[in-house]
């Protein structure tokens, strides 16, 4: 019994996209063994009783295998760069772990997929060493917002999707909602859909709250019982998979829901004339930074979110805590994040990170620096 879309009748205009979860699999897997195009094409019209299928279908099924998610390539990484990297920034998590930073050889095109792919690789092995700890029948996973962070999400959803030894995994949002109005895509509670139908069954733990409030505000939202009983879940969290905006980047979500702000007469623009004399230069869950530490006062608003600054750089220290932040280019324009993510590696009150995934060209950028 298949359990994708149902056998196509040969009257209509052949399309791998429409061809069943079993077969395509089927096809994947025998190419992947080493058989001949022509062989696998055999095989799959004996075994699936379809005469239709010959050596040339083979390659669209393959390809539909590849948007499926059944076959997944991994980038390879750098491990020169990685060491200068922790030699250079002194970062002592990589003295117990190689894995504390990754460097992802890439083009420029793919570097965004390929740091998500490699960051997801991580998540998987570092998901598994939780899992071995006595007595740990779940892992929880923290999911901040974004599209790199998103990415990250769809890819380990693929990776683990039909893997029924996988750990069983809770997921958690670190943010409320999404910043911006028309682009929801970007909250991490939607990447629970990726998750969904996954064997083992996934639990989710959603927080549901104003997503930006005033500083006047903000304790107040934090006492909301829902809310509060969100923040103390916090404590259960292993993993945090994160990434990092730049001030001047017109894509990251806190500038851009500041500006949105600004238009719509919600925020004068001399407040986010001021942070930026305050220096700031980036911020890591919408919590605002410069080369000397957060930027608390500075900010009109605070997102709503599970972690602070202060939390994170607690965590990194854990040797059971890991948090994995991806230090890719944008993801949508491919600006570099160097001069935001520099201050993540020179200030250790800054250090939020306990394991670092980035591409060549900004790993070379930084030891330039």
């Amino acid at each position: 019994m298949t359990n994708g879309p149902a056998q196509v009748s040969r009257s209509t205009k052949w399309r791998a996209s429409n061809e069943s979860n079993d077969l395509v699999f089927s096809v994947c897997a025998n190419f992947l063994a080493g058989e001949k195009a022509s062989s696998v094409a055999r095989r799959i019209r004996e075994q699936f009783g379809r005469p239709d299928i010959t050596r040339q279908k083979i390659y669209p099924i393959l390809c539909e295998g590849v948007r499926r998610g059944y076959l997944v390539l991994s980038p390879p990484v750098e491990r020169d760069l990685a060491l200068r990297l922790a030699e250079r920034f002194k970062l002592p998590r990589y003295e117990q772990d190689e894995k504390a930073v990754t460097v992802v050889a890439s083009s420029r095109v793919n570097r965004n997929q390929d740091v998500a792919a490699a960051a997801a690789e991580l998540v998987v092995e570092l998901i598994g060493r939780v899992a071995a700890n006595p007595g740990r029948d779940k892992v929880h996973l923290g999911l901040g917002g974004g599209l790199s962070a998103m990415m990250v999400a769809r890819r380990l959803a693929q990776r683990i999707y039909s893997d029924s030894q996988f750990p069983k995994l809770v997921l958690h949002t670190l943010s409320a909602g999404g910043f911006i109005p028309s682009e929801p895509q970007k909250s991490p509670v939607t990447y629970f859909s990726y998750f969904e139908g996954a064997a083992p069954r996934i639990e989710y733990v959603a927080l549901f709250s104003e997503t930006v409030v005033s500083n006047e505000e903000f304790e107040r939202v934090r006492a909301n019982p829902s809310v509060r009983l969100t923040l103390e879940r916090a404590r259960d969290i292993d993993i945090v998979i994160t990434s990092l905006a730049s001030a001047d980047d017109p894509h990251g979500l806190l500038r851009q829901y500041l500006s949105w702000l600004v238009e719509c007469g919600g925020l004068e623009k001399r407040a986010v004339e001021a942070m930026y004399e305050a220096g700031w230069v980036g911020d890591v869950q919408f919590r605002p930074y410069s080369a000397t530490g957060p930027l608390t006062k500075e900010c009109a608003v605070r997102a709503v979110t599970l972690l602070e600054l202060s939390d994170m750089v607690s965590w990194a220290k854990n040797l059971n805590k890991y948090i994995v932040l991806l230090g890719g280019p944008c993801a949508e324009c491919f600006s570099s994040k160097v001069k935001a993510l520099r201050p993540l590696l020179e200030n250790p009150d800054l250090r939020v990170f306990s394991h670092l995934v980035v591409d060549v060209q900004t790993a070379r950028e930084l030891l330039e620096g």
